[in-house]
């Protein structure tokens, strides 16, 4: 009887209020402001902006993430998630890709009772699974027994200093969704367990602090993020597209550091411009909106990347991140598909003297419609 009720109230859901009143919502959005934006905080990050910036509030979340590249060729992603929504929701998600074609993938979800999260610096417990660090050096642990045996402890040493545009927070009345780059690039070192063997592992990495209060599709439509490493610089790059209800902007951002700090950067409409290609055909439903896999970005002071993504790392359909049954099912014949894609990816940097290099990223799709 209990399933029947759920198949009802989901026929009700959809055909009276329709999918995209769910998720989208009906209210009256502020628009967004490129003259508006936070800017107190000055240059230098603290160690408290990566510790918890949400206060459990209904709609609220945040999310801490850590990516890094083996000198085997493999890559790693762990994220730490938060979510206030009816209830508190807390999960990991992690991934795992080698080379040779092995790939392990899992998003698990936990108790409150076992969560821990510190306000004053990046200090996180989701029962054993550990993500901790203080601008300069960070220790993450994935439990090999809460990922079918796949797991990792690794240090991860900066040696880039942290960056955000501005506070970090793009914000549209009350509405915002804040980012930090903690740690623009890192060395790592520890060890990688998988299928019963552990082995010493190093490499680069990188790790960022996500967090809002209004659901991303009622800012976004989408947007395209990329971070790479190329020589001695870190690049980290992206295009944020708000929707029509918040003006229908692009709001574009380059950072170029190294371990002296930042080489260049721009953020907003302001001498920044990019273009992209590659339409992706074969990973979203054929109504989806045109996506690309290869990104470009040109500054007016002759700085220019191109950033080109070869090799599906992950491919995520955003209602399938929940451990209640009901929103798939709602959701499944609508014509909305949000997904989460990303790519192993070669980056190009043509300096302003003409100077080319060339390194790898890891390219980020979020199509939130």
């Amino acid at each position: 009887m209990k399933f029947i009720k759920i198949i009802i109230i989901s026929y009700l859901v959809i055909f009276m209020n329709g999918c995209s009143v769910v998720y989208l919502g009906l209210n009256s959005y502020d628009d967004f402001d490129p003259e508006k934006q936070p800017d107190s905080l000055g240059k230098e990050v603290k160690i408290w902006e990566d510790g918890k910036r949400t206060n459990s509030k209904n709609g609220e979340y945040e999310w801490w993430y850590f990516d890094a590249k083996l000198d085997d060729g493999s890559v790693i992603v762990a994220y730490f998630w938060t979510l206030s929504a009816i209830k508190e929701l807390f999960y990991i998600g992690v991934n795992y890709n080698h080379p040779d074609g092995t790939e392990y993938k899992k998003i698990k979800f936990f108790n409150k009772k076992d969560i821990f999260i510190n306000k004053e610096q990046c200090d996180l417990k989701y029962d054993e699974n550990i993500f901790t660090g203080d601008l300069q050096r960070y220790k993450i642990r994935i439990e090999p027994d809460d990922f079918d045996g796949f797991g990792f402890e690794i240090n991860l040493d900066s040696n880039v200093p942290s960056y955000r545009p501005q506070d970090g927070i793009i914000s549209a009345g009350k509405d915002f969704f804040a980012w930090l780059a903690a740690v623009p690039n890192g060395d790592i070192s520890g060890n990688l367990t998988y299928g019963n063997k552990t082995r010493k592992i190093s490499g680069d990495g990188y790790h960022d602090h996500n967090w809002g209060n209004i659901p991303l599709q009622r800012l976004f439509d989408n947007w395209v993020w990329f971070r790479g490493t190329i020589d001695h610089y870190t690049i980290i790059g992206f295009e944020l597209n708000t929707t029509e209800e918040r003006g229908g902007y692009s709001i574009p951002g380059l950072f170029i550091g190294d371990s002296t700090g930042i080489v260049h950067e721009r953020f907003g409409q302001n001498g920044i411009f990019t273009a992209k290609e590659n339409l992706i055909t074969d990973l979203y439903k054929k109504n989806n909106e045109a996506l690309f896999s290869k990104f470009k970005i040109i500054t007016k002071d002759n700085y220019y990347i191109e950033v080109d993504g070869y090799d599906v790392i992950e491919n995520l359909a955003l209602f399938e991140i929940t451990n209640n049954p009901l929103l798939p099912l709602i959701f499944k014949f609508s014509s909305l598909d949000p997904y989460y894609t990303r790519y192993k990816s070669n980056v190009i940097l043509e300096l302003p003297n003409g100077h080319i290099l060339d390194g790898q990223a890891v390219l980020e799709i979020m199509d939130l419609k």
